[in-house]
C-alpha cells in the first residue's frame, strides 16, 4: 500500500537541509576564526599563558595598500604585567614632562626599532630590527615583525599617521 504524500513532513525536511547547508556557508566563511591557524608569533607563544599579560597575534596586518605584516599586541593587566613587559623589552620610564600627559590621559605611543642586542640572555634577541610601538597609557605594546627595510619604513609612517590623524 503506497502511503500518502505528508507536507508537513517534506517541508520539515527541506528547512532542516537548509539549516545544515547555511551551517556549513557559515563555518566555511568563519574557518580562520573558529580553527585558529597555529602560525603565530614566538613572541605571542612566550607571553600567552604569562600572568598579567594579555597576548594577541595578527597575522598579515594591512599597513598600507603593498605592505601587510605579522603583529603581536601585548597587553598588561596589572601593574606586574608591566613590570614584566618593561624589563623584558627595555624600557624605560617616561621623562617627568610625559608622564604629565599621560596623568592627564593623554596617550603618547612612541615608535622605535627593536635593537639588535649584545647579549644572549635577552628576550629581544630573535626580533632585530623588529618595530616596537609602546603605550604607556594603555601598558601595552605592539611587535610588527618586519622583513625588510621597505617594511620597516612603511611601519613607522603609519604609525605616524595616526599619531597625527588621531588629534584630528
Amino acid at each position: 500500500m503506497k502511503s500518502p504524500f505528508n507536507k508537513k513532513r517534506f517541508w520539515l525536511i527541506v528547512a532542516i537541509l537548509a539549516l545544515v547547508e547555511a551551517l556549513v556557508c557559515y563555518i566555511a566563511i568563519q574557518w580562520r576564526y573558529i580553527f585558529p591557524s597555529k602560525e603565530v608569533s614566538e613572541l605571542y607563544t612566550r607571553y600567552e599563558n604569562v600572568d598579567g599579560v594579555e597576548a594577541s597575534f595578527i597575522k598579515d596586518y594591512k599597513v598600507n595598500d603593498t605592505v601587510f605584516v605579522d603583529v603581536s599586541l601585548l597587553e598588561a593587566t596589572d601593574s606586574m604585567g608591566w613590570a614584566t613587559l618593561k624589563k623584558d623589552f627595555e624600557i624605560p620610564n617616561p621623562p617627568p614632562v610625559a608622564h604629565q600627559f599621560i596623568d592627564n590621559g593623554e596617550d603618547l605611543i612612541s615608535v622605535k626599532l627593536i635593537p639588535k642586542s649584545t647579549t644572549t640572555d635577552t628576550i629581544l634577541k630573535p626580533y632585530p630590527n623588529d618595530v616596537l610601538a609602546i603605550s604607556h597609557l594603555k601598558r601595552s605594546l605592539i611587535v610588527f615583525h618586519t622583513k625588510n627595510n621597505d617594511e620597516v619604513h612603511a611601519v613607522i609612517f603609519h604609525n605616524f599617521e595616526k599619531s597625527i590623524n588621531q588629534d584630528n
